[in-house]
Formats: C-alpha cells, sequence, structure tokens
C-alpha cells in the first residue's frame, strides 16, 4: 500500500552490533593491508641479574568508538638517539694544531674560487654587492698587511741586533726576550670573507703567498729563539773562549806496537792561556800554566805532570791543545745550528738569490710592500 509507512531503520543499532574482525579475533582492529607480512614479535629484553624487562601493557581501544584515543602514558615510547664519543690521541690532535693555519689558507683559496663562480653566475644586484664587499676587504687588508709588515721590520732589528752582539762575544740575552714575545700576525684567516672573488688573480695569488710566508718566518723565528735559550751556555761558553780562550783539551803520547801516539784528554779543570800578573804577598807573580792535572781514569785517580821538555812516551805526561784549533777538528754542533738557523731566517725574511738560471726569491719584506701595492689599486679607475 502506498500509504503504508515505511519501517525506519535504526542504523546507530545496526552500526553497534556489526564489528570488522581482525586477524587473530581482536575486535575493532582494523585489518592489515593485503601482500603486507604480519609483523614478527619480538623477544623482550633480559637485563643481567635482574630478569625479564617489565612489559608495558598493550594500548586500550574502544572498541564500538574506532576513532578513540589513547592515553599519553600509554603512547609508545620514542627511541632515544644513542651519543656516539670519539677520543682522539695527542699525536692527531698535535697534527690538526700544527695544520690549522695550511688549512685556513686553503679555505681562504676555495673562498676565491667560490667568489669568482659567484661573480660570473650573479644577478646585478649581488654583483653590485660584492663589488661592494671587495672594497671594505681590500680597506681592511691594507691595515692588516701594513700592520703585519711593521712587525716584520720589528723582527729585522731584533735579529740584527743580535747578530752584532754575538759578534762582539756577548750572549743577546734581551734579544732572545724580545724574539719570544713577536709574532706576526697574518694568517690565512685574515683572508676569509673579504670578498677575494673580485680580486685580479695576482693580488689573491700574492696574498695567498704573503699569507704562507708569514707562517713560515714565524715558525722558524720559534725554532732560533729555542735555539738561542736551551743553548745558552754552550754559546756563553764559546764566546767567552773568543775573548779569554781557555785551554780544555790536551793529549799524552803513548808507545804503541807500531810506534808512538797521541791520546786525546779532557782536561778537569780548562785554564786561561794568558793572564794577568797577579800580586801575591806583595810580590807580583807572573801567570804560570799549571804543572800537574789529576786525570779519573776507570773510577782511580791519576796525577800526570805537564809536558815541558825531553821525552814525552815517558810517564804519560799532559800536552796542552791550542783551542784555536778545536773548531778546525771538531766544530760545535750548537754553533753550527745557530748559524744555520740565522742564515735562514734572513732568507725569509730579506729573500734568497736563485742559482744560475734561475729566479731570485722575494723575501717577506719586499714581499709585503707588493701586497700592499697591489690592494692599494683596488676599486682605482683604471
Amino acid at each position: 500500500m502506498a500509504d503504508e509507512k515505511k519501517p525506519k531503520i535504526d542504523l546507530k543499532a545496526r552500526l553497534g552490533k556489526k564489528t570488522v574482525a581482525a586477524p587473530g579475533g581482536t575486535p575493532g582492529a582494523v585489518p592489515p593491508p593485503v601482500g603486507i607480512p604480519k609483523p614478527i614479535g619480538i623477544p623482550k629484553p633480559v637485563m643481567p641479574g635482574l630478569g625479564s624487562a617489565p612489559e608495558r601493557s598493550a594500548p586500550k581501544l574502544d572498541a564500538s568508538d574506532p576513532y578513540a584515543a589513547i592515553e599519553a602514558d600509554q603512547a609508545p615510547a620514542k627511541a632515544e638517539p644513542q651519543a656516539i664519543k670519539i677520543e682522539m690521541s695527542e699525536e692527531v690532535v698535535a697534527a690538526q694544531k700544527k695544520g690549522r693555519a695550511k688549512v685556513v689558507i686553503l679555505a681562504a683559496a676555495a673562498a676565491v674560487v667560490g667568489g669568482v663562480l659567484g661573480y660570473t653566475i650573479g644577478t646585478g644586484s649581488q654583483k653590485a654587492t660584492v663589488a661592494d664587499v671587495a672594497l671594505e676587504g681590500a680597506k681592511s687588508l691594507v691595515t692588516e698587511v701594513d700592520t703585519a709588515n711593521a712587525e716584520v721590520e720589528e723582527l729585522s732589528e731584533v735579529l740584527k741586533a743580535a747578530g752584532l752582539k754575538l759578534s762582539d762575544n756577548k750572549f743577546p740575552a734581551d734579544e732572545v726576550s724580545k724574539l719570544g714575545a713577536i709574532r706576526i700576525g697574518f694568517d690565512g684567516s685574515n683572508l676569509v670573507g673579504k670578498g677575494m672573488g673580485r680580486f685580479n688573480a695576482k693580488t689573491a695569488g700574492l696574498l695567498l703567498k704573503y699569507a704562507s710566508a708569514v707562517q713560515a718566518a714565524n715558525d722558524q723565528k720559534e725554532s732560533l729563539a729555542s735555539i738561542l735559550s736551551l743553548s745558552k751556555k754552550g754559546i756563553e761558553d764559546y764566546l767567552e773562549q773568543q775573548s779569554k780562550p781557555k785551554v780544555r783539551w790536551s793529549v799524552f803520547v803513548s808507545r804503541h806496537g807500531n810506534g808512538p801516539w797521541a791520546v786525546m784528554q779532557p782536561l778537569p779543570k780548562p785554564f786561561l792561556i794568558e793572564e794577568k800578573e797577579k800580586e801575591v804577598d806583595g810580590k807580583k807573580v807572573k801567570y804560570a800554566w799549571p804543572k800537574e792535572f789529576e786525570i779519573v781514569d776507570g773510577g782511580k785517580k791519576h796525577k800526570l805532570k805537564r809536558y815541558t821538555g825531553g821525552d814525552a812516551t815517558r810517564d804519560n805526561k799532559i800536552i796542552p791543545v791550542d783551542p784555536s784549533t778545536h773548531g778546525a777538528v771538531c766544530p760545535s754542533s750548537v754553533l753550527v745550528s745557530l748559524k744555520r738557523e740565522l742564515r735562514t731566517m734572513q732568507e725569509v725574511l730579506r729573500g734568497k738569490k736563485g742559482d744560475p738560471g734561475k729566479e731570485d726569491q722575494p723575501g717577506l719584506v719586499q714581499l709585503g710592500a707588493d701586497v700592499l701595492e697591489a690592494l692599494k689599486e683596488i676599486g682605482q679607475p683604471s
């Protein structure tokens, strides 16, 4: 019948009765997509000496409400990232420290290349900005290089004064102290952020060369200061020997199967070659060399007389050795090192003449002047 009312369908009741069965018989769970395998159970962790770890209760869901939220304390805990500790040996740290200046110089060189690329592909406004940075960087570098050049000149003057004192047979104590305090304040870090990508290749190359030369000068200066400080006693003895020479070595002649020969013998106490007359008990006494020496050999003491004539092989008499001949036979290693370091230091600062057919190597003084001249030309109308 048309007038008959259609029975109402209780959708709420029908929806409440039907549930979707999940694998394993858990009502309310959403079945996994087809083709994905079931998750494999993870065994419970066991702590040594504590038994099984406490099991977390599964999150409680309202089967009648598929959109129900779980409680915050039942949410799965996020795994915390595990901290990784890296230990470096002292050798690695020392190597890093030593190579830090070179790394900075390489980084500055990379910045130059990057700046050139940016200048090539950048927009007009970007190019203008980079140009402004380069101009300001050049001005800043002029000041920094000028300050470093003044420190180079100071170092050169200190070395010159030290050389003069050594020539006068005096130990340059004041100059050694000044050497320890002087350090040329310029390295690769001064080149970073200066817009070097806008500098021409000549200027950029001079700056990199200057930074490397400053590092070499600082290293050479430290080596020289170390030799002067640690070898003070040996140097002072040598210098004293130039003004007041002493006999430190001797020989005595003994017999051998093939004939007499000389045996070298260091003296227990050096004595002066020449000395002024002394006044003893109101009388002037002329200076004379010792007549006898006490030599220790094999734990035993032997008194040997100084040779004055006759048979030198008899009773092993001591013959003094002229101290001016020591350097020809046994040069002082301290002085050899000192002279070598001074020569190298002067070459670093003042330059070195090249071998025949090769160019001269400019020193730090000339290189600093060239860098300043090149920097001051940046931004000037051509």
